[in-house]
């Protein structure tokens, strides 16, 4: 009556979990936040140079914490967090 998924087993014998969502990565390119802002990329490289804005050089790449990212435009918009209380 229903198909049934089979399960895929790995040569080590553990499952793998089939039903989760893959995790988001925990930094983004300057391209990519500007991908996900909806602005320009010479906007998005003027916001990563501001004071307090959390982007962070590794050699000569600029990566931006997605959660920081989303702390920062919180503090913009003036929405106050659980960790505000």
């Amino acid at each position: 009556m229903y198909d049934r998924v089979k399960k895929q087993v790995p040569p080590g014998g553990k499952e793998l979990c089939t039903n989760s969502a893959p995790m988001p990565k925990m930094t983004l390119t300057v391209e990519q936040m500007a991908d996900e802002l909806n602005i320009s990329r010479p906007t998005a490289y003027s916001l990563v140079k501001q004071e307090g804005f959390p982007a962070l050089t590794i050699g000569h790449r600029v990566l931006v914490n997605r959660a920081g990212l989303q702390r920062w435009l919180d503090s913009k918009s003036g929405i106050q967090t659980s960790d505000d209380t």
